[in-house]
């Protein structure tokens, strides 16, 4: 095996973020993906540039293999319905329900196939009093308390990154894998399911219990306070931030880096726990200090005392650090009809199975000839059911 998964085909009837993310990470790892997606339109991130190939799109599907499928038309539910007899893996991210109405839901799946792990992902659920509401990225971040723990409620904002839909992908993914395992040992399929908003009231326990402790309703400024984390403007009006985090050597190399000794002293700052109910004071007192010189001077003096800091970095200027170009990032691929695209890489690396960017995000349709051609439709049946809608 030069793949982790080689040998996993997965069938992807979903769209947008959540599915696509999830089962692009198990493409990584070698999974065989067949995206369906809607005849002439797709996915709708495709629409979002130009071509139906929009950058949106590209980053949530590379390494898999696009079908036109109809769902409302009984032909192209049966052919789904070959695919997922022929299937280790199903991901969907409809609302509740609507497979079901069409024929492709998980019973229905697993009567073909009992060893099939159906994933399911949704808003808020297969059951409960929201299951059948709309669900996206930021109703899951505010109904969860994630969008609390990252804006201020008395100024709310939006956050600029889809963070519960790619949250959810990420435990989807977790899922599956633990569900693959499982069937390795015992034979047998079942379902996974998630949602936006169960996942992201997973990811905040950390708050969450620590609110269960103490009753105190955490904030975004809580855990800076708690966890020494500060964010600076430099000379140059670049950002930059430390994290001094709870061992006592970065706050004394910090002092160092200022030339302020005389702080490991003050009543105000002398331990942890001061430094956290003076910590505005501390804010404000560093602050023109660091005003007073650039931020590569700042980063490199803090560096060699070994306090952790980083600068603030826009998406530019991240491609540009030499740490994460020796990760191979970007990464860049070329359709053969559609051009040259940038992706980011895999977030992990495996020592003998790599994760890899086999094949380009796919037109749309690209493969729907091979994929049915493999279950036994000819030239003339593919005619039939381009002329009837059905692909």
């Amino acid at each position: 095996m030069s793949n982790a998964l080689d040998g996993i085909r997965i069938l992807e009837i979903a769209s947008y973020v959540t599915g696509p993310f999830a089962s692009m990470l198990l493409a990584d790892l070698g999974a065989e993906v067949i995206k369906v997606e809607q005849p002439k339109q797709g996915d709708p991130f495709r629409g979002w540039g130009e071509k139906l190939y929009s950058g949106t799109f590209c980053s949530l599907n590379r390494n898999k293999k696009s079908v036109t499928l109809d769902l409302r038309r009984d032909e192209g539910r049966d052919i789904v319905l070959q695919l997922a007899a022929r299937s280790d893996i199903l991901i969907e991210n409809f609302r509740p329900g609507t497979l079901e109405k069409r024929g492709v839901g998980y019973d229905a799946v697993r009567q073909l196939n009992p060893k099939i792990i159906y994933c399911s992902v949704s808003g808020f659920g297969q059951r409960g009093p929201y299951r059948d509401l709309p669900g996206y990225d930021t109703v899951g971040q505010a109904m969860s308390g994630l969008l609390s723990l990252c804006t201020d409620p008395e100024k709310p904002q939006g956050m600029g990154i889809s963070f519960s839909d790619h949250l959810t992908g990420i435990y989807a993914c977790y899922g599956i894998l633990g569900a693959l395992v499982n069937r390795m040992m015992t034979g047998e399929g079942q379902q996974v399911e998630t949602s936006l908003l169960r996942a992201s009231v997973s990811f905040v326990s950390e708050n969450a219990v620590r609110y269960f402790e103490t009753g105190v309703l955490p904030r975004r400024a809580e855990r800076t306070k708690t966890a020494g984390v500060f964010a600076f403007v430099a000379q140059d009006s670049l950002p930059f931030v430390i994290h001094l985090s709870s061992p006592d050597k970065f706050w004394r190399g910090l002092l160092e880096v200022v030339g302020k000794p005389e702080w490991a002293e003050d009543p105000r700052f002398r331990d942890r726990k001061g430094r956290i109910e003076n910590y505005d004071d501390l804010v404000r007192e560093l602050e023109p200090i660091f005003r007073g010189r650039r931020r590569e001077e700042w980063l490199s003096r803090l560096q060699e005392q070994d306090v952790p800091c980083a600068p603030l970095n826009t998406i530019e200027e991240v491609f540009q650090d030499p740490q994460v170009k020796s990760y191979g990032f970007p990464v860049e691929v070329e359709h053969p009809r559609l051009g040259k695209v940038r992706l980011v890489g895999s977030g992990i690396d495996l020592s003998r199975t790599p994760p890899k960017i086999r094949i380009p995000p796919p037109a749309l349709g690209e493969h729907t000839e091979e994929v049915l051609g493999a279950l036994g439709y000819d030239g003339a049946a593919l005619s039939r059911l381009k002329e009837q809608g059905v692909v």
